[in-house]
């Protein structure tokens, strides 16, 4: 009968369209156990997890038009899977027995050779009051800190860092000039430095010393003897005094994350074909320390007892697929592995001021590597045909040094042909500024080129490039959000507007693509530490203070955002680790109005820690068949979770699903060694050991995958 009603007609829609989806379900449910029986031959659909989908974020835009751009856009169609757990890895998707419950270490490597005390690239906080030789002059008094790298024996060189001179003769900032370890004379040619340091000794620096650079003086602090140290500038004023007191900074140095490759997404895992890779900050020797390590064998389980679901993969913990000492320098930032899963692209640091970018196609003959204490040199030792090729950085050809530990942005194209990276490097010269490169040829047979490069007037951090704007942004110490666009003519930079006044570090920005928003975070504005909002304009910005200034250059990392936020349903909430009363990780929750415009304040916070640290960046994930949301987050002391994460460091599991979570002594944690880099996540499925994070413990120095409550 025909309906006579426009309501009857609505009913019948809607009773056809229920009906439609049954059928489809049924067919999809057949479907699904037909594949797991006879899987059909496809082409393998690859994932790549690293530092960048943290900075790029394609939250849905609610309209079902999500997926519009992966034809144009690899990064974004890695993005929505990452986020889309549900429709990867298909076959193993059903209801099943959950993991066992609780956090669990489920292996761990070594990434270094002989384990430091003070870790990779740790950072180093230092204060002086320097009395003058002169009675009726005031002391030099300031603070700053110090990056570092160990090279042996107790010693230390400094290979970045700031001096504040907030009284005497020379008030002012300076950058830390690079050279040593040996003897170096300074460009004025009025000091001899090294600077070298001696974190267990006294006196802590030797009678070369460290060297900084001014807007006009370079300035030179040594030690003569115990307890004897001499403030000099090249206007010939010299302080002498006992107050330069050196301490580790709360988990500071290098905040990098693991990269992942996941072969197939409509396949099984694989024990074989899917990996880990991760740089090390360190210098690489062959037969000896390794600078890069790659393993394979992810989903396995290292000692007893077995847990249940037994583990995928049947080796005792993973299987290191190469291990390389690539160049002489350290590889101190993120790495970018290649589409096809072949190459990996890093950036190599070397002591002397000067850096690297690599492309490395890993071997697949010979010997690539035991361990991070057994390296090989890529297609030079045991046979292997790994091929390391690598471009200098540097705008004119090599006459300019220039130092890089951040991490290159790598934009995939279809089929890495052409593939692009972005990348920038630092010098103290003009009291610190640097380079942004876009770099050719990345991922493809032949050797990387830089297409051109642009002089920034102040230090940047790692870039982010947004498909949509088409801009390269970065922030830098001069506490500004700035950007490049990449249009083809020559480029330019765009300075924002001082949105930090405050001798602040530089983190990169994460990217709303989808909203065009850029966030930052700033480690001190003069008053506080911030986590800026602004449209990809740059036209106008809210700053949300998450904590008091951090006196040693920590965090807050960048943030990240609930399952609401990425789904355009619910209630959208930022999260972050902010410094608390300076050195305290804190996690603040901060809401949006309607127009998807930060509030202008915290909602919530509750402390990690129970005295000084560092934190990791903050990583969400939402698990589809728990329907549960969760942070991650590692602090590198005074854990405030004692169970299982003990007083010292630890990785935390927090949930978010109805709200701000409660962190107390019960929080489910696991110890990491100094705190954690950044986590990556894996996926969700049911089989044993295929659901995990990975992230490195700072000075465990360990490459660790764990399995976490939130993942069963």
């Amino acid at each position: 009968m025909k309906p006579s009603t426009q309501g009857d007609r609505q009913w019948a829609v809607a009773l056809i369209s229920a009906v439609k989806s049954i059928v489809i379900g049924v067919v999809i449910a057949i479907t699904a156990q037909a594949l797991v029986a006879n899987p059909e031959p496809h082409d393998p659909q690859a994932i790549v997890s690293d530092w960048t989908h943290q900075h790029l974020l394609y939250p849905d835009p609610g309209d079902g038009s999500s997926k519009s751009g992966f034809q144009d856009d690899p990064r974004r169609m890695h993005t929505w899977y990452i986020r889309h757990h549900e429709a990867w890895w298909p076959q193993h998707r059903r209801r099943h027995q959950p993991l066992e419950q609780g956090s669990r270490r489920d292996w761990n490597i070594p990434l270094a050779a002989v384990p430091s005390p003070y870790g990779f690239e740790p950072a180093f906080n230092y204060t002086f009051s320097i009395g003058p030789t002169l009675p009726h002059l005031v002391p030099d008094v300031g603070s700053g800190i110090l990056n570092a790298t160990n090279i042996g024996n107790g010693t230390f060189l400094a290979t970045g860092g700031t001096l504040t001179v907030t009284s005497g003769n020379d008030v002012g900032a300076y950058t830390l000039y690079p050279g040593g370890p040996a003897n170096t004379i300074s460009s004025s040619g009025f000091f001899s430095y090294n600077n070298v340091l001696y974190p267990g000794a006294n006196p802590l620096l030797d009678v070369e010393g460290l060297l900084f650079a001014g807007t006009v003086p370079e300035v030179n602090i040594w030690g003569n003897s115990a307890n004897n140290y001499t403030f000099y500038d090249n206007k010939s004023y010299t302080d002498n005094g006992t107050t330069f007191t050196l301490t580790l900074a709360p988990g500071g140095g290098q905040v990098t994350f693991p990269a992942k490759y996941v072969f197939d997404i409509n396949s099984a895992p694989s024990c074989t074909k899917d990996f880990v890779v991760f740089g090390i900050p360190a210098n690489p020797a062959s037969g000896g320390q390794a600078n890069l390590v790659g393993v394979n064998n992810l989903y396995s389980f290292q000692g007893t007892p077995a847990p249940t679901p037994a583990p995928l993969c049947p080796t005792n913990g993973p299987t290191v697929m190469f291990s390389y000492a690539s160049g002489t320098g350290q590889v101190p930032g993120s790495v970018a592995i290649s589409q096809k899963g072949t190459q990996i692209a890093y950036v190599e640091n070397l002591i002397s001021g000067s850096s690297y970018f690599h492309v490395l196609t890993m071997g697949t003959t010979g010997t690539n590597g035991t361990g991070a204490a057994a390296a090989v040199v890529p297609g030079v030792a045991g046979g292997n045909n790994a091929v390391d090729q690598r471009v200098l950085l540097s705008p004119n050809g090599g006459t300019t040094n220039q130092s890089s530990t951040n991490s290159p942005f790598v934009v995939y194209t279809v089929g890495d042909a052409n593939d692009v990276a972005y990348i920038t490097t630092t010098t103290p010269a003009n009291n610190g500024s640097g380079y942004l490169y876009k770099i050719g040829n990345v991922f493809s047979a032949s050797a990387p080129t830089i297409v051109w490069s642009l002089a920034i007037n102040a230090i940047p951090s790692s870039p982010v490039y947004d498909s949509v704007s088409n801009k390269i942004f970065f922030t830098d110490n001069h506490g500004r959000i700035d950007y490049v666009v990449d249009t083809g003519a020559a480029p330019a930079v765009v300075y924002s507007a001082v949105l930090a006044n405050g001798n602040t570090a530089t983190y990169p920005v994460v990217i709303d693509s989808t909203n065009q928003r850029v966030y930052a975070s700033f480690n001190t504005n003069g008053a506080n530490a911030v986590i800026v909002q602004a449209p990809t304009s740059l036209a106008s910005s809210v700053s949300v203070p998450v904590g008091s200034p951090s006196p040693s250059f920590t965090g807050p990392y960048e943030p990240d955002f609930n399952n609401a936020f990425y789904t355009g349903t619910g209630t959208p909430i930022m999260y972050v680790a902010g410094t608390g009363t300076g050195s305290l990780p804190t996690l603040y929750s901060v809401g949006f109005n309607g127009s998807g415009v930060l509030n202008n304040a915290a909602t919530n916070s509750t402390p990690l820690v129970t005295g000084a640290a560092d934190s990791s960046p903050i990583t969400e994930f939402y698990n589809p068949l728990l329907l549960k949301d969760y942070l991650f987050v590692g602090v590198s002391n005074h854990c405030i979770a004692t169970t299982g994460g003990g007083t010292g460091g630890c990785i935390m599991s927090l949930d978010i699903t109805s709200g701000f979570p409660t962190v107390n002594a019960s929080t489910t944690a696991l110890p990491a060694g100094g705190g954690t880099s950044g986590i990556v996540v894996d996926n969700d499925s049911s089989l044993g050991q295929a659901s995990s994070v990975y992230y490195a413990t700072k000075t465990g120095q360990t490459l660790v995958k764990a399995t976490q409550t939130g993942l069963n």
